[in-house]
């Protein structure tokens, strides 16, 4: 038995690759040299442009990967820092005040390893309100992080997270319950 890579064919591509190219021109040249602090707009009308349905507020670095913008859903007031990579093979739903921190990875596909051709598989990732990954955490296909939820930083996460939980490590397992405290704004 072997592996058959010359065989293998991307039936899942989710897109034509006219499309792809474009955009990823677009975001070579276009979207990822903006400075950090600035920009910020003109970056979410490029991503709307292709697609990507953005909510008001959202903060997108200039650094920020995106595979196919066409499959990612950004609520209100979220931030996506520079490094981050959201490999949207499959949809990526990110919600309200959520927060993805530098060097995270979003990854919506990965490959059969029983499959002699190694065919593709994809699953959706959904970020929940109010959830952080933070920096250089990776997020599997098919996990869904509960509202509130915290990755810790360098994480891997494969099963899905519960709501308001701090969890951390590889594979990422519960750390203890996310509280916040009560803070008068004066």
């Amino acid at each position: 038995m072997e592996i058959k890579l010359n065989q293998y064919r991307n039936r899942h591509g989710g897109g034509s690759k006219l499309r792809r190219l474009v955009w990823e021109v677009v975001w070579a040249v276009l979207f990822r040299p903006t400075p950090r602090w600035c920009l910020n707009g003109w970056r979410c009308f490029l991503l709307r442009a292709f697609g990507a349905k953005i909510g008001s507020g959202v903060r997108i670095q200039g650094g920020a990967k995106l595979w196919q913008p066409w499959r990612l859903t950004i609520g209100d007031n979220s931030w996506i820092d520079g490094g981050v990579s959201l490999y949207s093979v499959d949809e990526i739903v990110i919600g309200a005040n959520a927060v993805i921190s530098d060097g995270a990875f979003i990854c919506t596909a990965t490959h059969d390893i029983s499959s002699e051709t190694f065919e593709l598989q994809t699953m959706p990732v959904t970020i929940g309100d109010s959830a952080w990954i933070c920096a250089k955490a990776t997020v599997l296909p098919g996990v869904k992080v509960g509202e509130g939820a915290i990755v810790a930083a360098g994480s891997v996460v494969s099963k899905d997270v519960e709501p308001w939980t701090v969890i951390g490590g590889n594979p990422a397992k519960f750390i203890k319950k996310r509280e916040l405290r009560d803070e008068k704004v004066t």
